[in-house]
């Protein structure tokens, strides 16, 4: 075919044509095969995408040597005015020979140069070269820029811009100031208790246990009692006292241990690589050989699931950037996803692509996920279920375009881990969300939620150890000695480990079954209620543990802060506007109080009408959705330093 093309062409380009119409012909054949190739064959997803790096990477290279031996090209003929120039020849062997015998007459005509005037020559002609290089690079840069921002991105860092800006002038910044000084003010009063005993040094001499533990044992049945009644939105997802003993117990056992030093507490090492199998194995990814189990699904224990995230971003990012030659990776999330793939991207250096969800599941938009894939798009991010709406992401569609694109597909199955595998089992209605799903490369899974373990543990799970290899951190310069760790973290609580084996072991799949069976129970009952009552109606079908429900008659805020004083602890959540309550162990057993304090307020809302007082809730989410970017932010770090402040 290239001699045919060759043929067609050679009477007006020349015999080297050939030579070029081989090698594109050849990149052609790569291109074709790569696109053609079977996604379901291992060997030649691996061969496709072999392929495509060395074509991107041969291409760059190729360019930047074009440029490279043009400028050089450019300045010696200039140097050098008598300089044969270039000609034509027809294989590969005489433009070698001719390259050698053009670098003998450059050192023929060094004895006879007039250095002066043609080096200034061709310095000059470097320089405009170069000047022009970089201005075409900056060019370049800012479309790639361009078409990398949305609009709404455009349109928020503007507004930022503007705002810190504006915080320059001082009549600005004492204006700021005073409000920020009332807000931190109010914020202090509703957050923390006046009478409260602060201690901002160390004491001069140690208190006994004996007095400090009766101190946080009173704090603590204190703080305890709201939870113990059901009254809180997740938090606390077992809290059997039984088995809370047990969590204690096993922590007391290792309290001292740190799984950096897995010589010391081998046991401990132990029980994070059976932690991490007995996840896999909910998530399918397990095979059974003839003679054992052969695990095929990785991963490693994580401090909770935003670092489980992170630490999958950062997988994603190191292997298909390397895989693929990318430069500035992009990852793919709705607008309902967790705010950890947010931070995942500001830590990692990844644009995070926000795409909508469908208005009448509250899902992700596929065909917009889709439609925002690019050559930069290293990972598609979806939930089972999402936090704000409870719903599960359609991620067997998710699944068939990361095969399509060549690309990763993280599941954050957070809250659904110890939930959605379960209920499955017991007959609800749960899609595909797991490893079965041939397109799904990673996935979170929070042991402290749902797995009932203590609060700072998380499994991170990866489809191979090529993918998990590239989530450790390696340093084998440190002058302290080689250095790895699987995580951020360097020293971990051991502690942490023993006491989520310990509760994992002690649930069981029949533990796990009995208590998800009344969780989802639980659920549906509230949903059904929810659904029935005048002014409300519910976002998205609940199919795990969330009930999220919102108003078109009034202000849903309203209803929340009505809730609060009743002793109660919802989620507010915004854009859309609404409420979720995440049922637990605990708000089993206090359904019937929710739902008939639930109705009262309801009811008190509908009969107070619009006009009612906008406090708490309503008027700061009220207040903020009026607000740009910049102020917001502003409101969001005044609340941190006063949670910080002793």
């Amino acid at each position: 075919f290239s001699k045919t093309l060759a043929s067609h062409f050679e009477w007006s380009l020349g015999n080297d044509i050939q030579v070029i119409s081989t090698l594109l012909c050849w990149i052609l054949g790569f291109l074709i095969y790569a696109k053609t190739a079977p996604p379901k064959a291992r060997v030649i997803r691996g061969w496709r995408r072999w392929c495509k790096a060395r074509v991107i990477r041969g291409w760059r290279r190729w360019c930047k040597f074009v440029v490279f031996f043009s400028m050089t090209y450019r300045f010696i003929t200039v140097l050098i005015p008598g300089l044969s120039p270039i000609e034509v020849h027809h294989d590969l062997f005489d433009y070698t020979v001719f390259g050698l015998k053009w670098c003998y007459d450059v050192l023929q005509f060094y004895s006879d140069l007039h250095l002066p005037t043609n080096l200034s020559n061709a310095l000059s002609v470097c320089f405009r070269d170069m000047v022009g290089l970089a201005i075409i690079r900056m060019i370049v840069q800012y479309l790639q820029a361009f078409r990398r921002t949305s609009f709404s991105e455009l349109k928020a860092s503007t507004i930022s811009s503007i705002f810190l800006f504006s915080k320059n002038f001082s009549i600005v910044q004492k204006e700021l100031q005073k409000e920020e000084d009332k807000m931190e003010e109010d914020l202090t009063r509703e957050l923390k208790d006046p009478k409260r005993k602060r201690t901002l040094a160390l004491p001069k001499k140690g208190r006994t246990s004996k007095s400090l533990l009766a101190d946080l044992k009173k704090r603590g049945a204190k703080e305890n009692k709201k939870w113990e009644e059901g009254l809180v939105s997740g938090a606390v997802y077992c809290g059997e006292e039984e088995h809370t003993d047990l969590l204690n117990a096993a922590y007391a056992a290792f309290s001292l241990a740190n799984p950096l030093h897995p010589d010391i507490w081998p046991s401990v090492n132990q029980f994070e690589a059976e932690i991490v199998s007995m996840t896999a194995s909910l998530m399918n990814g397990q095979i059974h050989g003839l003679k054992d189990i052969v695990d095929t699904v990785v991963g490693c224990i994580s401090s909770g699931g935003t670092e489980s995230i992170v630490l999958a971003a950062k997988a994603h990012r190191e292997f298909y950037c390397k895989a693929k030659g990318i430069k500035h990776p992009e990852i793919i999330s709705c607008v309902t996803a967790h705010a950890a793939i947010d931070k995942a991207c500001e830590i990692l250096g990844c644009r995070n692509v926000k795409v909508g969800y469908d208005p009448e599941t509250y899902c992700v938009d596929v065909a917009a996920l889709e439609a925002a894939i690019t050559s930069d798009t290293i990972l598609l991010y979806s939930s089972a279920p999402s936090f704000p709406q409870g719903v599960v992401d359609p991620i067997a569609t998710l699944s068939d375009i990361a095969v399509k694109h060549d690309i990763g597909l993280h599941v954050d199955c957070c809250l659904g881990g110890f939930v959605l595998p379960f209920a499955k089992k017991l007959g609800y209605d749960v899609p595909e969300f797991d490893f079965t799903l041939p397109g799904v490369t990673s996935m979170s899974c929070d042991t402290h939620k749902y797995g009932y373990a203590s609060k700072g543990t998380s499994v991170v799970l990866y489809r191979n150890k090529h993918l998990r290899r590239a989530q450790y951190f390696c340093y084998p310069e440190w002058t302290g000695g080689l250095y790895v760790t699987p995580t951020i973290a360097g020293s971990r609580p051991g502690a942490l480990s023993a006491a989520c084996w310990a509760s994992m072991m002690a649930m069981g799949e029949d533990g796990y079954s009995d208590r998800i069976e009344t969780i989802m129970d639980t659920t549906q009952e509230i949903a059904e209620a929810v659904q029935g009552m005048e002014g409300l109606y519910l976002l998205g079908e609940p199919k795990s543990m969330i009930v999220c429900f919102d108003s078109k008659a009034f202000n849903i805020y309203r209803v929340g802060d009505k809730m609060t004083k009743l002793g109660w602890s919802l989620n507010s959540l915004q854009k859309p506007s609404c409420i979720h309550l995440c049922v637990t162990l605990r708000t089993v057993e206090h359904s019937d109080k929710f739902i008939g304090d639930l109705q009262q307020c309801v009811d008190e809302v509908l009969e107070e009408g619009n006009d009612g007082p906008l406090t708490g809730n309503a008027a700061i989410y009220g207040m903020s959705g009026s607000m740009p970017p910049g102020p917001i932010n502003e409101l969001l770090c005044c609340y941190t330093d006063v949670i910080l402040k002793a």
